[in-house]
């Protein structure tokens, strides 16, 4: 045994305290080779690959690669991440993504809210705005619209020709109103109407509308209301101007009534022009021609003789009618003579109540 031992040639090595031979060293170091040359060949895979898609992923670390220790979990997970299809659905954990501005936006949906909440949201709205018309309508009856300035024209514009009726057709009255206010009061409606009326001016209180809208003059087309607004905005008073149209839905019952009517009518706008001409333009218009003319429609007029002698209403209402223009008739035949600019106020404060007696009139028929 003894001899056996002295013939072994092997040799044997003392590694960390165990004995190994030669042999297993061997075998041991041609394991390792193995091992290192795979870590190697996966290494330069990885970076093959990573060259590939270098704009995703990060730059590699400037430290020495010989210096780091590989992680076979690591290797794993990084593999898998290259292997995995190349989209970004904005679900998926392992799609690369893309740029900020190359994403899907998420757009909001309307359709994802309650309908609950929607249905809120309009009933808000809704009351708002019928609030909104309440208002409106409560201090000046309508949109207004503020006057704005024009420069008079020497030459108003011409009243177009009446259009033709039908048989026993009440006309209509249309005309542009300065309004200088709505109340729900009468009493201070009647107030303000006063104070104007006690600087010279014209106002007059509507008697069927809520709220009473205080009118303080006239024109038969919006430049002609502008002028009127344009003396009042002088004197500091706050103007609208904007469109009032008498329209009856009732006819007449005698050829008599309807001329008287027709002829009414006429007077009212002749007077409306030459008013205005007088304040816009000195009354350039107001010559002895056009002063004929309209004595001649004032004429026929009162030649109509109790017209609605049949209805108490009616007569009342249209002698009112006849009276105011009666009255204005006289201040222009004043102002042709005197030339005097405050007659013309007073043929406006006349015309005013003229408009309203002849709204007034235009209710009584069916």
């Amino acid at each position: 045994m003894d001899n056996t031992k002295k013939n072994d040639r092997r040799i044997s090595i003392v590694l960390n305290g165990k004995e190994k031979l030669y042999d297993e060293l061997v075998k041991d170091k041609r394991e390792y080779e193995e091992l290192l040359n795979e870590e190697i060949a996966a290494t330069q895979e990885k970076e093959d690959r990573a060259r590939e898609f270098e704009w995703i992923l990060p730059e590699s670390s400037s430290e020495d690669p010989s210096k780091k220790v590989v992680d076979l979990g690591e290797r794993r997970k990084d593999k898998e991440k290259l292997l995995a299809p190349y989209w970004d659905d904005g679900k998926s954990d392992k799609s690369p993504k893309l740029p900020p501005n190359n994403r899907k936006k998420k757009r909001f949906d309307f359709r994802s809210l309650p309908l609950g909440l929607i249905g809120i949201v309009m009933s808000a709205i809704i009351v708002g705005v019928s609030f909104g018309f309440m208002m409106l309508t409560i201090f000046t009856g309508e949109k207004l619209e503020t006057a704005t300035a024009n420069f008079p024209v020497q030459t108003p514009s011409r009243v177009e020709q009446p259009v033709a009726l039908a048989p026993g057709q009440v006309p209509i009255l249309g005309v542009e109103v300065v309004q200088g206010g709505a109340f729900s009061l009468v009493a201070k409606g009647q107030e303000v109407a006063e104070e104007l009326q006690n600087k010279g001016f014209a106002s007059a209180l509507t008697k069927s509308t809520e709220p009473v809208f205080l009118f303080i003059g006239l024109g038969l087309d919006r430049e002609q209301a502008n002028v009127v607004a344009e003396e009042y905005k002088a004197n500091g008073q706050e103007v609208y101007v904007k469109p009032y149209a008498v329209t009856p839905n009732g006819t007449v019952e005698t050829d008599e009534q309807g001329i008287f009517l027709e002829t009414g009518v006429s007077l009212f706008e002749k007077l409306t022009l030459l008013s205005i001409n007088g304040l816009a333009a000195s009354g350039t218009l107001v010559n002895e021609e056009n002063m004929n003319e309209l004595a001649t429609i004032y004429e026929k007029l009162v030649s109509i003789e109790a017209p609605f002698s049949d209805n108490d209403i009616q007569s009342e209402r249209s002698l009112a009618f006849q009276s105011a223009l009666t009255n204005a008739y006289q201040k222009m035949q004043s102002y042709s003579e005197a030339k005097d600019e405050n007659i013309l106020w007073q043929v406006q404060q006349y015309l005013l109540n003229g408009l309203i007696e002849y709204e007034e009139l235009s209710k009584t028929f069916n």
